[in-house]
């Protein structure tokens, strides 16, 4: 990233930085009235939930620490709340990753804005007066707050990803956080429940209601961990295929970034994106089954070789399937060998019958193809590589998608004052 980036996000960071600690301070300062059996109770509870927090699919975490510091809120009000927020944000495990100090002083200062925010529109239209626990306005009140603390805190995060990574805000926070919208109303609904209890009946109920949530939330986070490690496994098997080919080396991670820089420009949502990257990484796991002697042939492989080679989407397809979160889409795997004009193989479709996914790794795995070498063949150059994908748009591929990946191509070598 340039200069100019870094000092966006940089200036970003510190901004909500000092607004979460200004908020804090303010809140502090302002309503004064702390419950330490609040602060002790509810700061434990909401410790040992951020510690258990669960990864979400592209960034940051989630857990039940939000549903504590809400119950707090409502209990004994904002000093509290905010105090709470603050011992959450004492996540050993991500202490013990080293971090760098920039991006935990924002998270410490993101979720001091938004509990602080949400602590202070709660207290200012909230009518504790009122004896009947569940009236109307109250309730309604409870979960206005809960969703500007949502809002607060995803916009922010998605803010800073936004302007790091120069990518797209909306597409950024639907991926992370847009299908937690309606998550929401169960959470404010369980906090009333927890805060209602414990009005009723004291701290004991703490134990019956946040200690079960905590629970199931460390259930979630082992079945996440689960799926990281079968994807750990799997590029294992990818790396263990370019090992057999010394040729395409690296081949999968040249298909697989050319493949999302193609989704970006088609528009692609983050969460497509990801499982795009993640197909383009296996689009050759099928390989795994070709005899060594045909993929490092030197000389020109024969119809035999052909038949065998051919095999291998099919292969792939058998394995990719088998993955419960990219068993929709590994028709990808199966299909990235077709053409548009039906020629293609293992199954001869065409056009509109070939999925998206398949004609973008199509495209990326033809082009990096292209310019590798191979046992048989010198790798082409740039120019020629363009000129093949041109000449076959429409024939064996999809022509906007051919057509992106050749601007992208040229704008990379413009960037770099490499002529084509």
């Amino acid at each position: 990233m340039g200069k100019k980036g870094s000092l966006s996000i940089n200036l970003y960071v510190f901004f909500i930085f000092i607004a979460g600690l200004a908020v804090f301070t303010y809140i502090l300062l302002e309503y004064r009235s702390i419950s330490l059996l609040g602060v002790v109770l509810f700061g434990l509870l909401a410790f040992i939930a951020e510690n258990l927090s669960v990864p979400l699919l592209g960034t940051g975490s989630i857990s039940v620490s939000f549903i504590i510091a809400i119950v707090s809120l409502i209990i004994f009000g904002p000093p509290t709340a905010v105090i709470v927020a603050f011992i959450s944000f004492f996540n050993i495990r991500e202490f013990t990753k080293k971090i760098p100090y920039y991006k935990h002083i924002f998270n410490l200062g993101q979720y001091l804005l938004s509990v602080g925010i949400g602590s202070i529109v709660f207290e200012k239209i909230y009518d504790r007066t009122v004896t009947n626990f569940f009236d109307a306005k109250n309730i309604f009140f409870i979960f206005l707050t809960v969703y500007i603390f949502f809002f607060l805190n995803t916009f922010s995060t998605a803010g800073a990803i936004s302007i790091n990574e120069r990518k797209n805000f909306l597409n950024i926070w639907v991926y992370n956080y847009g299908w937690l919208i309606l998550f929401q109303i169960l959470l404010a609904a369980m906090s009333i429940f927890i805060a209602f209890l414990y009005k009723l009946y004291g701290p004991l109920t703490i134990m019956l209601t946040s200690v079960p949530l905590i629970i199931a939330q460390y259930v979630y986070l082992l079945r996440v961990k689960e799926r990281r490690a079968l994807i750990g496994s799997i590029m294992q098997i990818v790396k263990i295929i370019d090992a057999k080919d010394a040729y395409t080396a690296g081949h999968s991670a040249r298909v697989t970034e050319y493949s999302e820089k193609i989704a970006r420009r088609i528009g692609l949502n983050e969460y497509e994106i990801d499982i795009l990257k993640n197909l383009a990484n296996l689009h050759d796991i099928g390989k795994i089954q070709i005899d060594l002697s045909i993929l490092n042939k030197p000389g020109k492989l024969n119809d035999s070789d052909w038949e065998e080679i051919k095999k291998h989407p099919r292969v792939g397809y058998d394995i990719v399937k088998e993955i419960t979160f990219l068993k929709k889409y590994a028709k990808a795997i199966l299909y990235h060998h077709e053409h548009i004009d039906g020629e293609g193989y293992p199954d001869r479709i065409k056009g509109d019958k070939i999925p998206l996914f398949a004609k973008i790794i199509s495209v990326a795995d033809a082009y990096d193809a292209m310019t590798s070498d191979r046992p048989y063949r010198k790798a082409l150059t740039k120019d020629e590589a363009l000129a093949e994908l041109k000449k076959y748009s429409g024939k064996n591929f999809d022509e906007k998608i051919s057509s992106i990946m050749i601007e992208i191509i040229k704008e990379e070598n413009e960037e770099k004052n490499e002529p084509i």
